[in-house]
């Protein structure tokens, strides 16, 4: 990681920071349901982690290319520096994969992603190094300009605007992105909640509690004789062995059951809900119980459209509005290639295909490009069809 600060943090100079409701969030208090969630700690629900990592890496394996309009063409802009920043190596650390898997963690965890600009004596962009969103505060001064304020190791740093790279998602001030761990974290601690109850439930054997009734009073001697010979008898390895009991005492089973209490159902609804928030369909997370196989294609291809693309859109915009100049933007773009999780299974793509070239839509070495085929000898050459004619045009007869 690269720090190069401008200078060390002055508090004085601040006039506006975050507003309240951007702060609501007391990573210290108990949710309701008695689990305590953090940004940091959130991941640690099974069902939270399964959904990141669904979004993080369904970005982060798709590729991205920067491009240069020429009239109604484009072409790949391999010559502008920032090319190889976003397609392939972002820093001498992480390649692309690593690096917009982190950012679209960022965004579902924080609502913000963050990081650094590295530019060389030129002013041309060469390196985005990420930063930890909770460790960034975004502060607007007297004078209208914007600062980042990042502290780390026990130290602080101050940025300019133009020297973070920075996307926001869902906000209500325009200034800062909502966390969705911040706005849901009663719903996160009961899924928490129910994952440790169901720990608890298996480390003590599965086995609802017991009473033992005895018909008449213990002494303190005989109490405790009994409690520690039953303990011993008949917990951990020793579970569910015939129990030996005497002087008319019987054991009676107390608590509700598993199916009673709802425990299963409590996970489901709190597994759906918690996908729900991060709009992943429940397939993609190991849960098939209403799914089969005429929907689930049908769900992936709504993965893209619903779930994935307003983040791809923040990143594409992000970087066409902060990494290319406003003359360069005119001329170049940045774009996520989305083709290859809309491929469908061979058949499909091939009929698609056949489609396209006998409208005159696609060429043969396009169609052989989709496949990561070699281009042949007049590949390039567009079909028009034969038994067609313009609308409304009418033969003359006369």
């Amino acid at each position: 990681m690269i720090l190069n600060p401008m200078k060390w943090f002055r508090n004085s100079n601040i006039a506006t920071s975050q507003p309240e409701y951007a702060g609501i969030f007391n990573s210290r208090a108990k949710t309701k349901s008695g689990a305590i969630i953090t940004k940091e700690n959130a991941m640690r629900v099974s069902t939270v982690f399964s959904c990141i990592r669904v979004l993080s890496e369904g970005v982060g394996s798709l590729p991205i290319h920067l491009y240069k309009k020429d009239g109604k063409k484009k072409t790949k802009a391999t010559e502008h520096p920032l090319y190889k920043v976003l397609h392939m190596q972002p820093n001498d650390e992480m390649n692309s994969m690593t690096f917009w898997e982190m950012a679209t963690a960022h965004q579902a965890l924080n609502g913000n992603f963050y990081a650094q600009i590295i530019r060389n004596r030129s002013g041309k962009i060469i390196s985005l190094y990420p930063l930890i969103a909770t460790n960034m505060q975004k502060y607007r001064l007297e004078d209208k300009s914007i600062i980042y304020v990042y502290s780390i190791n026990n130290r602080t740093y101050e940025f300019k605007k133009e020297d973070i790279f920075e996307v926001i998602g869902l906000t209500l001030d325009g200034f800062t992105g909502l966390s969705p761990v911040s706005y849901q974290r009663e719903a996160l601690g009961l899924g928490k909640a129910a994952e440790e109850y169901g720990a608890t439930f298996f480390e003590n054997n599965a086995t609802p509690p017991l009473a033992i009734e005895v018909p008449h009073s213990l002494t303190d001697d005989e109490y405790k004789r009994l409690k520690d010979s039953w303990q011993e008898a008949y917990s951990g390895g020793n579970a569910h062995k015939t129990a030996l009991l005497e002087g008319g005492a019987k054991a009676t089973k107390i608590g509700m059951s598993n199916t009673d209490s709802q425990f299963l159902e409590t996970r489901k609804f709190q597994r759906s809900e918690i996908a729900g928030m991060f709009r992943v369909p429940l397939h993609l997370i190991g849960d098939l119980e209403k799914s089969s196989f005429s929907n689930i294609s049908e769900q992936s291809q709504e993965l893209v459209k619903y779930t994935l693309h307003p983040y791809l859109v923040r990143f594409e915009r992000a970087i066409n509005t902060q990494l290319l100049t406003s003359k360069e933007s005119e001329t170049y773009y940045a774009k996520f290639n989305v083709d290859g999780l809309l491929r469908g299974d061979i058949k499909s793509r091939y009929e698609a295909y056949n489609v396209g070239r006998n409208m005159g839509v696609l060429s043969a070495n396009e169609i052989r490009d989709k496949e990561d085929m070699n281009p042949i000898d007049n590949g390039d050459i567009y079909l028009t069809p034969l038994n067609m004619e313009e609308s409304g045009k009418k033969e003359n007869n006369d």
